[in-house]
């Protein structure tokens, strides 16, 4: 080999070891950077993924908001769910609102009993159903109204408030429908599957909480089949099949929706839990939108919402109890009530039962549900246990009554409807008041007196008629003294100084009335236009 070839191989090698240090120091500097290319890449991952969710909330929220309405409601003085009151502002919150120029409270001072207003006032939300105007909400915010005004948002920040009828309640399931007429069609929403929710799905309530109107809340399904007792004084009205949520639900986001993220209606935001009345804690409560769809369309069409009825006193039995009677699971009935549906069938006091049409009964909730689903007049075979032996009962099942059911009472034939008295109000003696009438009425009373009225003569207002002139002007409970500047003590110079009045040149009649009002006597004159 010549000097020549040797310097050309020398060369070659060079080049080679020149070319393996520059791969290996590209492949150095491309190995140092992977894992920062790698986090950024996981980082853009986890910003595209909460955009997406994001968009989706946002996406819902611009479908929903138009077919969510606010519901204004004026309302006899009642209290409660079910059976009456509306959405009120808590205590807790009244102050903060105060600065508010659309939030508005009767002023009075410390110590000073306040004037009663005429009517109560509260806030409301729902839902529109249908294109044609019907309105979905809770009985409670619209129960004992005596006007109720829905504010539409379809038109974007364009209001409209538009007078609304009451179509039907059920206070038994909490729901109403209400119908208003507009001309143009107007956006809804779909009822969606409360059954396929699964706990932890994403869901959206809108309303109007606190009176802060087209609120959108979110969270998620925290459990379902909650049951809950509204009004712990009516233990007998439960609403069961309960969707529990931590989208925060306040008072006055009654009625709204609770939506999944297709924008369809999976509840009916009905209460939250409040220990100590502090406000939202994060525990809410929508009726399941599959009691809705039942219910909606059957109120839409005018029907009472009738339940069959056993007629018994039931309990639920512990482990010891369970095993004492021999039984895995099942309802003991503790009494049977009389002239009742299962008085006349051989179910017996101490009775297991254990199923009903061939469906297990685990809980109490169970049987009533088994039991009130079905038509008044239906036969239902029962399974139960009776000295530790099976056997099937069968039984009629009559009409739940209406205190089981919510819905008001039939007056007794005792009763004077208050369209037959004077400008629609229903009077009494006081002194034939007793502990019971005063329950019936609402009024703290004891026999012959009103509790906080050192009144013992006179008459009392036990009825105001709902379209009566003097609805919202006066109240049951008020104690009657003069009918235009006339002392009266009796009914019947009440009804004597009333026709009098209404048979006078005046427009208008006069009443001086007596109110109890924390612990003092009120009097208050108001003057009631002639129909």
């Amino acid at each position: 080999m010549d000097h020549r070839e040797t310097t050309t191989h020398r060369h070659a090698h060079m080049i080679i070891i020149l070319v393996s240090i520059l791969i290996g120091l590209v492949l150095g500097t491309v190995a140092c950077n992977l894992p920062a290319q790698t986090t950024r890449s996981a980082e853009a991952q986890d910003t595209s993924t909460a955009m997406q969710l994001e968009n989706e909330f946002t996406r819902v929220a611009e479908q929903v908001l138009p077919a969510v309405v606010r519901i204004d409601v004026e309302s006899t003085a009642g209290g409660g769910t079910p059976g009456g009151g509306t959405e009120q502002i808590p205590e807790q919150f009244r102050e903060f609102f105060r600065q508010f120029p659309w939030f508005n409270m009767p002023e009075g001072g410390e110590g000073q009993p306040q004037m009663p207003m005429p009517q109560r006032q509260g806030v409301g939300s729902g839902w529109i159903y249908s294109a044609d105007g019907y309105i979905v909400t809770n009985a409670h915010v619209v129960s004992d109204a005596t006007r109720v005004t829905v504010v539409l948002h379809d038109r974007g920040e364009v209001t409209q408030e538009v007078a609304a009828t009451v179509v039907g309640t059920d206070p038994r399931t909490d729901l109403a429908v209400l119908k208003i007429d507009v001309n143009r069609e107007l956006p809804f929403l779909r009822i969606g599957s409360s059954d396929d929710l699964k706990v932890a799905s994403w869901v959206m309530a809108v309303g109007a909480p606190l009176q802060l109107e087209q609120t959108v809340t979110v969270g998620v399904v925290s459990a379902k089949g909650r049951i809950i007792e509204p009004d712990p004084s009516m233990p007998y009205l439960r609403l069961g099949d309960i969707i529990q949520t931590d989208a925060s639900i306040n008072p006055g986001n009654s009625g709204g929706p609770l939506v999944n993220l297709r924008g369809e209606v999976v509840g009916i935001n009905v209460a939250y839990a409040a220990p100590g009345r502090v406000g939202n804690i994060g525990i809410g409560f929508a009726i399941a939108a599959s009691t809705a769809g039942n219910i909606v369309p059957r109120l839409i069409a005018g029907q009472t919402i009738e339940r069959g009825w056993l007629g018994v006193q039931i309990e639920e039995l512990n482990q010891n109890l369970r095993q004492f009677y021999g039984v895995e699971y099942g309802i003991r009935i503790a009494g049977v009530t009389e002239d009742g549906p299962a008085a006349d069938s051989e179910l017996q006091v101490d009775d297991i039962v254990i199923a009903v049409d061939g469906d297990p009964v685990r809980s109490t909730w169970d049987l009533q549900q088994a039991v009130s689903q079905q038509p008044p007049g239906s036969t239902v075979t029962m399974t139960v246990v009776r000295n530790q032996q099976e056997r099937t009962v069968e039984v009629t099942l009559g009409t739940m009554p209406a205190q089981y059911s919510g819905l008001p009472e039939e007056p007794t034939p005792t009763e004077t409807p208050a369209q037959e008295w004077p400008l629609g109000i229903g009077v009494m003696p006081i002194s034939e008041l007793t502990p019971a009438i005063g329950q019936r009425l609402g009024i703290e009373c004891s026999q012959g007196a009103i509790i906080g009225l050192a009144i013992r003569e006179g008459i009392v207002v036990t009825d105001v008629g709902a379209a009566s002139p003097a609805s919202g002007r006066v109240q049951v409970g008020d104690v009657v003294s003069k009918v235009n500047g006339t002392q009266i003590t009796s009914v019947e110079q009440y009804r004597e100084q009333m026709n009098a009045a209404l048979g006078d040149d005046r427009a208008f009649v006069v009443l001086h009335l007596t109110r109890a009002i924390e612990g003092e006597a009120v009097t208050r004159v108001v003057d009631i236009e002639k129909p």
